[in-house]
């Protein structure tokens, strides 16, 4: 189903709900209204009847006795003018005397026994002596009214079907004319509705249409839309901001491997065409090639695990290792490869975490290695181990020569080797930092540049601790 034609009939079926409960809760509101009318028109008509008749049930203007038959035809059309019933076969009247028992009974039913056996109610102000019940008589709902003086009682009551027709007819008369304009009026306001929806879906739409694989810098503008479709647009774009930001990552990633594997396999062709051609395959440089395929090898290695790391499917083998013993061998090897750097160390004792000794000791020693490479070795190296709360933290500082803003951005960027300046004279691949970020991750910490001077590069490791 479409989204507009969804629109289209919740709209119906919701103005449709509300027109029928209006007209329900209306009719039962009218209803209502007018039994409470009814009531007090019972009240009324009961207590003023009582003076119309005499001791001996002969209405009292009558000149003539006994033609008392005559004499209530005015008194049951008033009756059927005052209760609004069509005839008279529509109502009950009995009068009683205290002395005399019946005056007047219309119906010839037996009314006493009826009386006899109603739940009375007390009809309130302003009526205190009338009481009113309901009851069933031949498959009908009626209401009725009795009041008593000292002397007579008064019972008159109702066919309420007949009270309800005229309502029920003049109800259908107004739905007739209410229902077709109510509808009409329902699915013109449906249509714009469902239009009025759809509209910024469109845009939506259309702008998406706009997008390639080749051309991900279109946007679209929330400037005058809804609020919700604000919220819409700009989860979409920023979106579009991560998967551009993504394929970019992708297409450097790319050339630069390609750069950076270029590179070791032209030497390596390069040394063996010169084997080919050679008279003499002693002269073959084997050291040459072999530091060119650990080259290689190595970048593979690293392209592998950062793969692995990109996808969560890092395979790591945990196992308690104290990192306070591990930073103590790492430096002592450190202190034998670099002659005359000073290190300043404060690492505190019996730091344990859980994880992989490998690649945790890869890590530290991709920190320690750029710490040697980039460092200005007479002004020093800081290396600190603490606990921290739940967290360990190893901090690496050393000096170097300024780097920008722009370039301390850039570190953990895969390939990347900062400006000329930094990497003269300096090899490397440029996944080392990134790496050892994606390591960290993997094991439930993370590692950062902290802020700083432009001369100064401190590095946070952060593992969590284990007791």
């Amino acid at each position: 189903m479409h989204f507009r034609i969804r629109i289209f009939a919740i709209s119906i079926l919701t103005v449709s709900a509300v027109l029928a409960t209006v007209i329900i809760l209306s009719w039962s509101r009218i209803v209502q209204v007018e039994l409470g009318r009814l009531d007090d028109r019972l009240c009324m008509e009961t207590r003023r009847t009582i003076p119309r008749f005499d001791e001996n049930g002969f209405p009292r203007n009558l000149a003539t006795p006994g033609t008392t038959d005559v004499a209530l035809a005015p008194l049951l059309e008033d009756l059927v003018d005052k209760l609004r019933v069509a005839s008279s076969g529509q109502l009950m009247l009995r009068i009683e005397s205290a002395e005399h028992n019946l005056l007047i009974e219309t119906t010839g039913a037996g009314t006493r026994e009826l009386i006899d056996r109603l739940d009375w109610v007390n009809a309130g102000q302003p009526h205190e002596r009338c009481r009113l019940a309901s009851f069933e008589y031949q498959q009908n709902p009626w209401r009725a009214g009795f009041f008593q003086n000292e002397d007579k009682t008064s019972f008159i009551a109702v066919n309420l079907s007949a009270t309800t027709s005229e309502l029920e007819s003049t109800l259908q008369q107004a739905l007739i004319v209410v229902i077709p304009i109510s509808l009409l009026l329902s699915v013109l306001g449906a249509w714009l509705i469902a239009s009025h929806t759809i509209r910024p879906v469109r845009h939506l739409q259309q702008a998406m249409g706009l997008v390639t694989q080749k051309d991900l810098s279109h946007r679209l503008s929330g400037h005058k839309e809804d609020k919700e479709f604000q919220v819409l647009i700009e989860a979409y774009n920023t979106m579009l901001d991560r998967l551009e930001d993504s394929f970019q990552q992708i297409s450097r990633f790319t050339a630069d491997a390609a750069h950076e594997l270029k590179t070791p396999l032209t030497v390596l062709r390069g040394k063996l065409e010169q084997a080919v051609l050679a008279e003499d395959s002693s002269q073959l440089d084997l050291n040459a090639i072999l530091d060119e395929v650990g080259q290689l090898s190595a970048i593979t290695r690293k392209l592998l695990l950062l793969s692995q790391a990109d996808s969560g499917s890092m395979a790591l083998h945990l196992e308690r290792v104290n990192i306070s013993e591990l930073l103590d061998e790492l430096i002592a090897d450190m202190e034998l490869l670099s002659d005359g750097l000073v290190i300043h160390r404060d690492i505190e004792r019996d730091l344990i975490t859980k994880a992989d000794l490998v690649l945790l000791r890869q890590l530290l020693n991709n920190l320690l290695a750029n710490v040697m490479r980039y460092c200005l070795p007479e002004k020093g190296v800081t290396i600190q181990a603490c606990r921290n709360g739940s967290s360990i933290e190893v901090l690496i500082s050393n000096y170097c020569i300024p780097m920008s803003a722009d370039v301390r951005k850039h570190l953990f960027d895969r390939f990347y080797r900062g400006e000329p300046e930094h990497t003269r004279g300096v090899s490397g691949s440029g996944l080392g930092l990134s790496l050892s970020r994606e390591i960290a991750r993997a094991h439930g910490g993370d590692l950062t540049l902290e802020p700083g001077s432009q001369d100064i590069v401190l590095m946070k490791l952060s593992l969590p601790v284990v007791k």
